[in-house]
């Protein structure tokens, strides 16, 4: 039988004790002398398994130990540093002969490190020193350890010895820099093995578990968010870091380094007037100076309870509602709802415990509050299975039945466009309330009165918009009126009167006739009528003239705006001069036609030298002249108003005679203008 493939048989005259690696990389090799006569041993050394190829063997004479005692030789050109190596023994007499055959094979025990696939962790892998067969009855149990800084070995982990491969993983317990380990096999009241010593580059990259957030109370008084939370599990806790979560963001608000304290208020918070979300995370000891390793915290950030009140105007009754706890690991039990009342004479009231709600639902609904007083309330959840409570915030209502404004009055009623009319109002500010404010309208022909907006306000000036009328359409009446938020009408005002403008072109005067309604509705009577007028359309509106508050009419002569297009809008102001109160009409534009005057002679060295036609009122777009001769030959043409004609063609004065020309004229607006007639050339010597 080969040696490398021999298992312990009886009749051997020698066993192996144990094997050890030194720490340079030599192996110490112990046996058991039991064959009498034996004066060295052979040692022959295998390149480990699979392969088992043999080394050059070596002899270690007696003289090493007494032939009753274990014996230890050290093959130290074979460093185990790098892998291991296996060894057989053979007992040699005097002569150098085999006494017996080879032992069975005993290997050194060679450590792999790797790090782990599981982050924070190393894998460990080793052989045992019995490749074949162990000792008959053997027993021993594995031991790792890791070198200390202080250069002692601690054991870290213990596992009964197996037959074969061995492999474990564990955590890394130490910062950073190089860990340093060996595995000891202990024989049962025998020697121990010892392997190779190796190291391998580590870093602390896994943070304590983080703790359990117990509550986030908000401070009945401050307002401020206090964070608790129970003590991490871990037994490497050196403090904790409290973040406040903004959607998906988390930001560090302080880093705790004292591992005992388990609660902390945010100065900054604003818990009191909306929901806040916070989480906390642990941090070892590996953490030195400076900012330590923010930790992983909770998947969820904790909320804070946050409280709001709407109550039912005009009832006794105030509906609750909160947001839900979720980060207890249990849920909610129940929440308390507390309240104190604070009467209409200052008097403040304990809180009493209103209902206890149970922890699947979020909401309460308040009723027989009494009507003027304030009324604080506040939830407190109750953990299941835990002595665990998070408050709310405080959340105020006051039970008020509205008043109303004391007076209220018209200053402005204005027709701005032809679809806008814009309505001011002054209001008595002093209720200290908002309330309704409704806008009626009786439109032009029309004698039932209709809704058109309302706008809340605490009162002083107050402005609305009617976006729906037709501004020459006639007058239109409106009134306000005062609801409060009962529902019930409070106050009005006095109707009010547009004043509402008509015009008429007068072609034959030279004049627009135009008429309009007094405005009504203020406290005191309007002081004068102011007319203004914009020539063309578009143009800024000026005033033309002052008309007493009781005249209704006006004609405007324009005889002296011939240049002008012939264009004219028109707008009416109402005013009290002692408030500076003010309402427009409508704008009404007006639209002269074009007016022609056409000389009939030409008289060569007399005052009508040249000869054209004479524009009125004309926003002239598109303008031709043309005078023929008698036999309907073109003689003269022009499309320039400004061009008059000298009575030639082609620069020969025409001899006397009437001449027939057309006129072609297209204003503006798109009217057609046209005339013919004849005019006559006159020669004087």
């Amino acid at each position: 039988m080969c040696m490398m493939c021999m298992g312990w048989m009886s009749g051997f005259a020698q066993e192996w004790a144990c094997i050890q690696v030194n720490d340079d990389g030599t192996a110490n090799l112990n046996w058991e002398v039991d064959l009498t006569g034996a004066e060295a041993y052979s040692i022959t050394p295998m390149l480990p398994a699979p392969d088992f190829t043999p080394l050059p063997a070596f002899d270690v004479s007696m003289e090493l130990g007494s032939p009753l005692s274990n014996v230890t030789g050290s093959p130290a050109t074979l460093l185990t540093t790098t892998q291991g190596f296996c060894y057989t023994l053979t007992a040699l007499d005097g002569a150098g002969s085999n006494l017996a055959g080879p032992s069975d094979t005993l290997c050194t025990i060679f450590l792999e490190l790797e790090l782990g696939l599981l982050p924070g962790s190393v894998d460990f892998s080793w052989n045992s020193p019995f490749h074949f067969n162990p000792p008959s009855g053997f027993s021993g149990t594995y031991i790792i350890q890791q070198l200390l800084p202080d250069a002692t070995w601690l054991d870290v982990v213990s596992a009964p010895w197996l037959m074969g491969n061995s492999n474990t993983t564990l955590p890394i317990t130490q910062c950073d820099g190089l860990a340093t380990y060996r595995v000891l096999l202990t024989e049962t009241g025998g020697c121990t093995h010892q392997s190779n010593t190796t190291s391998i580059a580590v870093a602390d990259v896994v943070d304590p578990s983080p703790p359990q957030i117990v509550a986030i109370d908000v401070d009945s008084l401050t307002g401020l968010a206090e964070i608790s939370w129970d003590a991490s599990l871990e037994p490497d806790v050196a403090g904790y870091i409290v973040y406040i979560c903004t959607g998906s963001i988390e930001n560090i608000l302080t880093t705790i380094e004292d591992p005992t304290q388990l609660s902390w208020v945010n100065p900054f918070s604003a818990a009191g007037g909306t929901i806040e979300y916070y989480n906390v995370a642990a941090f070892d000891s590996c953490y030195v100076g400076g900012v330590p390793d923010p930790g992983p915290a909770s998947s969820a950030c904790a909320p804070s309870t946050f409280l709001e009140v709407s109550w039912t105007q005009c009832t006794d009754r105030a509906d609750l509602q909160w947001s839900p706890v979720y980060h207890w690991p249990a849920g909610v039990d129940y929440y308390e709802v507390w309240a104190s009342e604070m009467d209409m004479d200052g008097n403040q009231i304990a809180p009493v415990l209103l209902a206890e709600v149970p922890g699947t639902l979020t909401y309460f609904e308040h009723t027989g509050a009494n009507i003027g007083s304030l009324y604080r309330y506040r939830v407190v959840a109750h953990a299941s299975g835990e002595n665990w409570t998070q408050g709310s915030n405080v959340a105020e209502n006051l039970f008020t039945y509205p008043g109303g404004p004391e007076w209220m009055r018209w200053t402005e009623v204005s027709i701005v466009t032809d679809s806008v009319a814009v309505l001011r109002a002054e209001v008595d500010a002093s209720s200290n309330e908002p309330h309704a404010y409704e806008l009626w309208r009786n439109e032009p022909f029309d004698d039932d009165y209709e809704f058109v907006t309302s706008a809340w306000s605490l009162g002083g000036p107050l402005q609305m918009l009617d976006s729906t009328i037709e501004g020459g359409l006639g007058q239109y009446r409106y009134f306000l009126k005062v609801v409060n938020a009962c529902g019930d009408s409070v106050l009005g005002t006095p109707v009010a009167e547009t004043v509402f403008l008509t015009g008429t072109a007068l072609e034959s005067q030279v004049s627009n006739a135009l008429a309009w309604t007094g405005f009504e509705g203020w406290e005191v009577p309007r002081t004068r009528h102011v007319l203004l007028r914009g020539i063309q359309y578009g143009g800024v509106l000026e005033e033309l003239d002052d008309v007493s508050p009781s005249r209704l009419s006006y004609t405007d002569d324009l005889a002296d705006l011939e240049e002008t297009p012939g264009e004219f809008c028109y707008r009416v102001r109402a005013e009290q001069e002692d408030s500076s109160w003010v309402s427009m009409s409508n704008q009404v534009c007006l639209t002269l036609p074009p007016v022609v005057w056409i000389p009939n002679a030409l008289v060569h060295n007399g005052i009508n030298n040249t000869w054209k036609p004479f524009l009125a009122f004309a926003d002239v777009a598109d303008y031709r002249v043309d005078v023929f001769s008698r036999w309907g030959d073109l003689i003269w043409t022009t499309t320039n108003p400004e061009e008059a004609w000298d009575g030639t063609k082609d620069g020969v004065r025409l001899p006397e005679a009437f001449y027939p020309y057309t006129l072609r004229i297209q204003d503006g607006a798109g009217r057609l203008v046209t005339r013919m007639g004849h005019v006559m050339v006159v020669l004087r010597p």
